[in-house]
């Protein structure tokens, strides 16, 4: 019985997984990388600030979407081959799950923008969740709630332990050296 509990709630966090696969890898790979070249060309906005600033860049926003694609293909071929969750059924999934994740973090960038925000200032909840937020509107974009959840409950349930997941990778990643602080 604790078993299948454990099963139940851990789904909603299963399916958006390559969501938070596709979200952490950017900073993988700024930490590797010197030379990036931003996603918004250091243009400005209307308001004069950066429409993104440096922290979204093209390497990133790539890197992202293949460490997010190459997760999801090989949970989707496990899936297939063991025959257990059938938790997706197509490579459209992938991609939307994987580009709403990283839109939504772009998004998130351009709203901190606008407000002065600096790069790296935090801005809670939508620092924590705006990510999985966006990654699970794109997938109900094109298909009906997964795993016979109601959208609220899913996307509260999900936002819940994510965002307390998201305080801790940080924190882990701050003390690694990966992020220069600990949100």
């Amino acid at each position: 019985m604790t078993g299948e509990l454990i099963i139940v709630y851990s789904l909603p966090l299963v399916f958006l997984s390559p969501a938070y696969a596709a979200n952490a890898s950017p900073l993988f790979l700024s930490s590797l990388l010197k030379k990036l070249h931003p996603l918004d060309l250091n243009k400005k906005f209307l308001d004069g600030q950066r429409i993104l600033g440096d922290g979204k860049t093209i390497e990133g926003t790539a890197f992202g979407f293949l460490v997010g694609m190459i997760y999801f293909s090989v949970f989707l071929l496990v899936d297939k081959s063991l025959n257990i969750l059938h938790l997706y059924h197509s490579y459209l999934e992938g991609v939307l799950i994987v580009s709403g994740a990283l839109v939504g973090d772009i998004v998130g960038s351009f709203v901190k923008r606008r407000l002065k925000m600096k790069q790296g200032d935090i801005f809670p909840i939508f620092d924590q969740v705006g990510f999985i937020i966006f990654a699970y509107v794109f997938y109900l974009l094109v298909f009906p709630p997964p795993l016979g959840i109601s959208p609220m409950d899913f996307i509260v349930f999900v936002s819940l332990i994510t965002f307390f997941v998201h305080i801790l990778t940080n924190l882990v990643a701050f003390k690694f050296g990966i992020k220069s602080a600990p949100y």
